[in-house]
């Protein structure tokens, strides 16, 4: 099932008009994602090198890269109670088995159109101030998945409006990632299936703990990825990431009852 994108514009254009038109009501009904979510703050960040979160090598696999714990268990609090906050129900659509909150403008169009959300900000400010991203290239579109186990998301490519990178903050629970070459299959994230058994053996899987961050650009974002329809994932020779993660090979991880990605994309190149 595809993500509802008529809804996405229908939204889009409403929160035109309410600012266009200077409708109070309308307005803070339409952009109540900056207006109500809750304060944020975020611990300073020392700057680290990405070298060291190099995850892809041992699988000849360049960008994948994965850093533990990179937010705090009250910081993870604080986002989640930001993207619970009033007035940003409405945000949500349903896509498949998940749910997606998009906040930046149309995901498939290349053009910024608010702001992003304070919970976003100060994670954003982080993820910045570590050197994760830099300035020319730093996130301006924001999309929140939530996934009920045993949800997952269907093998896809991210194409050109996202490069050169994405950062996937993770909170709540756990799950494991599987990447696999571009082979043109399934060039979107549309939720036409599940990512299931029936998948080849990926090159690489990453497994996300919650309060991770992952980074992947280059080589690896041209990859094809995605996260199997289950309850429980299983650590395999292909996991890039085990030792970090604390798992070893035939480890079984459960994912938690709801997990939440924070996706930090970069639109409008240049």
């Amino acid at each position: 099932m595809p993500v509802d994108m008529k809804a996405l514009l229908a939204r889009e254009r409403e929160r035109r008009r309410a600012a266009a038109s200077g409708d109070p009501a309308g307005a803070a009904t339409a952009s109540s994602s900056a207006a109500a979510t809750a304060p944020v703050v975020m611990a300073p960040r020392a700057k680290i090198s990405l070298r060291d979160f190099d995850v892809g090598e041992r699988a000849g696999v360049r960008g994948l890269h994965y850093v533990p714990d990179f937010i705090s268990p009250d910081e993870e609090r604080a986002v989640l109670a930001g993207i619970h906050a009033p007035g940003t129900e409405s945000r949500w659509v349903r896509s498949g088995r998940r749910r997606v909150a998009n906040y930046g403008g149309v995901p498939s169009s290349s053009e910024v159109t608010e702001p992003l959300p304070q919970f976003a900000t100060s994670l954003l400010e982080a993820i910045a101030s570590a050197g994760i991203v830099n300035e020319r290239t730093a996130p301006n579109h924001v999309l929140v998945n939530e996934y009920v186990a045993p949800a997952g998301i269907s093998p896809h490519n991210d194409g050109d409006v996202y490069a050169p990178h994405v950062a996937i903050v993770t909170l709540g629970g756990a799950a494991l990632m599987d990447f696999w070459p571009n082979d043109g299959s399934v060039t979107a994230d549309d939720d036409r299936r599940d990512c299931d058994e029936r998948e080849p053996t990926p090159i690489a899987q990453v497994l996300l703990r919650p309060r991770s961050l992952l980074l992947y650009t280059g080589d690896a974002y041209g990859l094809r990825h995605g996260i199997r329809h289950r309850d429980v994932d299983v650590a395999t020779d292909r996991c890039v990431n085990a030792a970090v993660a604390g798992v070893e090979i035939g480890d079984e991880v459960e994912r938690g009852r709801v997990r939440y990605s924070v996706v930090f994309v970069r639109k409008g190149h240049g």
